[in-house]
C-alpha cells in the first residue's frame, strides 16, 4: 500500500510559512522522526480508504467467517464460531489449520468502513452464569469498535487494532523502527489526524447479561440501532451485535420447578430419586439440598437429562445453555447463488432456526356452574392464573374438545364465577354439562427462546393424573399428550432415535427411568397404562420459519417447487414441521418432489399473487406417492424478499392431505398473508400460508 508523506515544510517557526508546517509537528514536536511519519497514514487517506470499504461492502458484517475446530461448530451453515466446553463462559472464533471452508483460518470483520482481522482462537467471554436472582436469563455478545486518541496519557496502541488481544505498543517509548513498523502494519486502523494527533480505531469484544427473563437487547445497555440497522451506537462506539445464549443456572435441575438448572441434588441424585424434599423453585437453590459444586465443568457432575449432561458455566452450540441466534451476516451483498444455497440448507434441515419456548400446565380443576350452549366460555377456579393470549385445551365428558386462544377473562357476580373466554367466530361454541369437572390445560409462549437442536419435553397421561402428580403441578417447558391411543406420538419431530423417559405409576410417589426408543417414521412409542404419568425428553429442532405477510419479490428461480411427505430431516421433514405444524411420517414410495413453475404471477406492487385476474402461481403436477403411516405432506414455493435491506427467504406453502387415492392437489400455490385455509380438490380443508425464514441470510447491497 502506498502512503501519503506528511510534509513538515522548511520555513522556520514563527514565519508565515509556519501555517504550512504539519499540525502534527506542533502537537508532537520531538516525538516522531520524518522517516517514521512516512510510514503513517494521513487522515485524508484513511478516510478515503474507509469510504471505499463502505462502497465495497453491503453492510457492517463478516468479511470472512474463519475456520473452526472439527466437531465443535456452532452453526453448520456458517464456519468459524465454535465451542470450548472445558473453559467456562467461552466461545471461540477462528482456528489455525481448522475446517469449514473459509478463505482464511482467522475471521475478519467490517465495521463502518474499517476492516479488522481477528486473531485465531479469538475469545468471546460471556458473563458468569445465572443464579436464583434471575434463573431464566439470556446473554448477548458482540464486538465493538471506537476511535481512540493515542496520547501521553494513553500511549498504548494495539496490533491489528485489537484491544486486549493484539500486542500493546507504547508509541511514546517505542524506538523509531518499532513505530515505523507499527504504522506500516496498522494502516487499516491507525492514522495521523488533521489536528496532528494519533488516532486508532480499536476493536474489542463485549458481552452483557440480560436484565430480564426475556430476549436481551443492546438498548438495555443504552445503545440505539442506527438507521440502516447493522450497528448499535452509543457515545462514539459501534457495536456489532451478533449472538445470544440461553444460559443455564446453578440450581438443581427439575423439569417443573427449575428447567434451566444444571446441578444435582444431595447424595449425588437427580430430581426423580433424591431423598430431599423438592416442592418449589427455592428448594432447587437451597445449598443443603444440592450436591455441593455440582452442575459445573470442574466437578463433571450434572443433573440435566441431555446425553452427557450439561453444565451451567459451559456455552454450548445450541439448545439449553447454548447459542440461540447466530447473527454473523456476511458484509458482502447477497447474490442469487447465496439464496439458492440457503434454500437448499433449509430443505435439508441444516439451516438453524430459533423459537420461543412453550410452557404447559394442567391448571386447577374447575366445576362448571351452568350448561353453556352456543357460548365460548369456561368457568375456572382462578382467572388470574390465565393471561390474555394463553391457549386453552380441554375435553368434556361428552367428547367436546377445544383448543382455543383466550381473548378475555374476568369474574361474575356470583361466588366463584371466574371465567375465561375465546372468540366463537374463530373457534366455535361448546356445550358442557352442568357440574362437570374440567381439567383446563394451559399453554403459553415464554419470553425467551432456544436455537438449533434443543431438549423437548413431552408428558403423557390423563389430565387428572398429571394434575395429581406434585412434581408437575407447576407446569413445564414442553408439550402434552393427553388420552393417547396405542401409540404415543411425539408432538415434535425427533432428530435422535434414543431419548430418556421417566415415569410413575403412583402419581409421583416413586419414579422409574428407562431408555426411550422413538420409532423413526411414526415418531412414536407404544403407549402405557392408564395410570401412567410419563415424561419423555428428546432432541427436537427449533423452527426455521415464522408466519409472515406476502412480501415484494426480490428474487425467484423457475425450478422452485419443493414437496415432501418424507419423515427424514434431510428430506424436508423439519421445514414441513415448521410450516404446517405437523410431523411428516412417510417412509415408502416417492416422498420428495422438485418441480418447476409453469407460471408466476406478479401484481403491480411486485408481489406474487393468485388473484383470479392473473394466471397464478402454477407448477408441474406433483408425483408424490401414497404415504405410509397416514403421513401429511406439504409443498412450497420459495422466493427472496428485501426486508429492511436484509435478504429474507419467504415460503408460500400448502398442506397436502391424501385421501387414500390422491392428494387432491390442484397444481396451484395459493398466495395469502400469514396463514389461512382452503379446500383441496377432494373437498378437504388444508392450511395455506406465507412464512419467512427466521434468520436472514445477509444484506442486500444497494446498486446504483
Amino acid at each position: 500500500m502506498a502512503f501519503e508523506t506528511i510534509n513538515l515544510g522548511t520555513h522556520p517557526a514563527g514565519t508565515g510559512g509556519d501555517t504550512a508546517r504539519s499540525a502534527f509537528e506542533k502537537t508532537n514536536r520531538n516525538f516522531l522522526a520524518v522517516e517514521v511519519l512516512s510510514s503513517a497514514m494521513s487522515q485524508a487517506q484513511f478516510e478515503a480508504n474507509r469510504a471505499q470499504n463502505k462502497e465495497r461492502y453491503a453492510a457492517s458484517g463478516w468479511v470472512s467467517f474463519g475456520n473452526h475446530e472439527s466437531g465443535k461448530q456452532v452453526n453448520e451453515c456458517k464456519p468459524g464460531l465454535y465451542t470450548a466446553l472445558t473453559t467456562p463462559n467461552t466461545l471461540l472464533i477462528g482456528k489455525a489449520g481448522g475446517v469449514g471452508g473459509s478463505k482464511t483460518d482467522n475471521a475478519s470483520v467490517h465495521i463502518d468502513g474499517i476492516v479488522f482481522n481477528l486473531t485465531n482462537q479469538f475469545v468471546l467471554t460471556l458473563p458468569s452464569h445465572p443464579t436464583s436472582t434471575l434463573p431464566e436469563r439470556m446473554d448477548m455478545y458482540g464486538i465493538e469498535a471506537e476511535k481512540v486518541e493515542i496520547s501521553a496519557a494513553s500511549p498504548n496502541a494495539y496490533q491489528g487494532g485489537l484491544r486486549g488481544v493484539g500486542a500493546a505498543v507504547n508509541l511514546f517509548t517505542a524506538t523509531d523502527q518499532q513505530k515505523k513498523d507499527f504504522f506500516s502494519a496498522n494502516a487499516n486502523t491507525t492514522y495521523i489526524g488533521t489536528d496532528g494527533k494519533i488516532y486508532q480505531w480499536q476493536l474489542y469484544k463485549v458481552s452483557f447479561s440480560g436484565t430480564t427473563d426475556g430476549v436481551p437487547s443492546p438498548s438495555e445497555q443504552g445503545y440505539s440501532l442506527n438507521a440502516f440497522g447493522d450497528l448499535w451506537l452509543k457515545a462514539g462506539k459501534n457495536l456489532l451485535y451478533f449472538g445470544n445464549v440461553l444460559r443455564l443456572n446453578d440450581g438443581g435441575y427439575h423439569p417443573s420447578f427449575n428447567p434451566l438448572g444444571a446441578a444435582k441434588f444431595v447424595g449425588d441424585t437427580f430430581w426423580y430419586n433424591t431423598a430431599a424434599s423438592i416442592t418449589s423453585r427455592a428448594d432447587c437453590f437451597n445449598p443443603t439440598k444440592l450436591l455441593a459444586g455440582s452442575g459445573s465443568i470442574a466437578t463433571g457432575k450434572s443433573g440435566r437429562p441431555e446425553t452427557g449432561g450439561r453444565y451451567f458455566d459451559a456455552i454450548y452450540a445450541d439448545g439449553f445453555g447454548g447459542v440461540c441466534r447466530d447473527m454473523r451476516y456476511s458484509a458482502n451483498g447477497v447474490e442469487s447463488f447465496d439464496y439458492a444455497g440457503a434454500a437448499h440448507k433449509v430443505y435439508n434441515g441444516t439451516y438453524r432456526g430459533f423459537e420461543y419456548l412453550s410452557f404447559t400446565k394442567v391448571n386447577d380443576p374447575a366445576t362448571q356452574l351452568n350448561t353453556l350452549i352456543n357460548d365460548g366460555a369456561l368457568y375456572v377456579n382462578d382467572s388470574n392464573q390465565w393471561n390474555i393470549g394463553d391457549y386453552l385445551t380441554f375435553t368434556s365428558s361428552n367428547g367436546s374438545k377445544k383448543d382455543v386462544k383466550i381473548w378475555a377473562k374476568g369474574s361474575g357476580v356470583g361466588a366463584g364465577e371466574n371465567w375465561i373466554r375465546w372468540d366463537t367466530a374463530l373457534y366455535g361454541s361448546i356445550t358442557i354439562n352442568k357440574d362437570e369437572v374440567i381439567y383446563p390445560i394451559q399453554r403459553r409462549e415464554l419470553p425467551y427462546y432456544a436455537g438449533g437442536s434443543f431438549l423437548a419435553t413431552e408428558i403423557a397421561g390423563s389430565a387428572n393424573n398429571i394434575y395429581s402428580t406434585p412434581q408437575l403441578k407447576n407446569g413445564w417447558i414442553g408439550g402434552l399428550v393427553v388420552n393417547a391411543a396405542s401409540v404415543w406420538e411425539m408432538s415434535r419431530k425427533t432428530i435422535k432415535a434414543s431419548a430418556i423417559q421417566v415415569y410413575s405409576l403412583n402419581n409421583g410417589s416413586t419414579w422409574s427411568v428407562a431408555n426411550l426408543n422413538i420409532e423413526g417414521p411414526t415418531n412414536g412409542t407404544p403407549a402405557g397404562s392408564a395410570e401412567l404419568v410419563w415424561i419423555s425428553q428428546y432432541q427436537a429442532f427449533a423452527k426455521q420459519t415464522e408466519i409472515a405477510p406476502n412480501a415484494v419479490l426480490a428474487g425467484i428461480v423457475p425450478y422452485n417447487v419443493f414437496a415432501s411427505s418424507d419423515y427424514r430431516p434431510e428430506s424436508g421433514a423439519l421445514l414441513g414441521e415448521s410450516l404446517i405444524g405437523k410431523v411428516l411420517k412417510n417412509n415408502a414410495g416417492v416422498s420428495v418432489n422438485n418441480k418447476s413453475l409453469l407460471s408466476c404471477a406478479i401484481d403491480g406492487s411486485g408481489k406474487l399473487t393468485s388473484a383470479l385476474n392473473f394466471d397464478g402461481v402454477t407448477h408441474q403436477a406433483l408425483t408424490l406417492g401414497t404415504p405410509a403411516n397416514n403421513s401429511p405432506a406439504f409443498k412450497v414455493v420459495s422466493y427472496l424478499a428485501n426486508i429492511n435491506q436484509q435478504a429474507v427467504p419467504h415460503f408460500a406453502y400448502t398442506e397436502l392431505k391424501h385421501n387414500g387415492t390422491n392428494w387432491g392437489d390442484d397444481g396451484k400455490q395459493a398466495i395469502v398473508d400469514n396463514q389461512s385455509t382452503k379446500p383441496n380438490d377432494n373437498g378437504v380443508t388444508v392450511s395455506v400460508g406465507t412464512a419467512r425464514l427466521r434468520e436472514p441470510i445477509g444484506w442486500f447491497k444497494n446498486k446504483v
